[in-house]
């Protein structure tokens, strides 16, 4: 995943071209793994889990690029101002990684590599209750 992010990330205009289905060799080559990968790890659906990956990959790509083009200002000021409107995003913040003080791609790369692992681990514990509740393959009694 991480690898695919990268490269939609050495070509930001990639994003543009999410509108209609990646029928090239590249795009299927990628699909056709991640399919497989998932098969092989015991998910009689891979489609379901391809869809929720690619879809993490692509938004966190578009979110990146966009807020690394943006006007650094804003964000801060404005939620104070309406801090009463919205507590908790006056309260953590709605900054992404990447601010100047820092290395942006290291922060980007951790946030994304956190967040796959929420949702591998969610994707996981969905699986496993599948299993536990059809007493499907994998299923182990325990």
């Amino acid at each position: 995943m991480s690898g695919w992010r990268g490269a939609l990330l050495r070509h930001p205009w990639s994003a543009t071209i999410l509108d209609r289905p990646l029928m090239g060799p590249n795009a299927l080559e990628r699909t056709e793994f991640l399919y497989e990968t998932l098969a092989e790890a015991g998910f009689p659906a891979p489609k379901i889990a391809a869809y929720s990956l690619a879809n993490y990959v692509m938004g966190a790509v578009i979110m990146q690029v966009t807020w690394q083009e943006r006007d650094e200002g804003g964000t801060g000021a404005i939620l104070k101002e309406r801090a009463d409107l919205y507590p908790s995003l006056a309260e953590h913040g709605l900054d992404f990684p990447g601010g100047p003080a820092n290395d942006p791609s290291a922060e980007w790369d951790t946030t994304f590599a956190e967040g796959l692992g929420y949702l591998l681990d969610g994707m996981e514990q969905a699986e496993r209750a599948r299993r536990r509740e059809t007493g499907g393959p994998g299923w182990t009694g325990s």
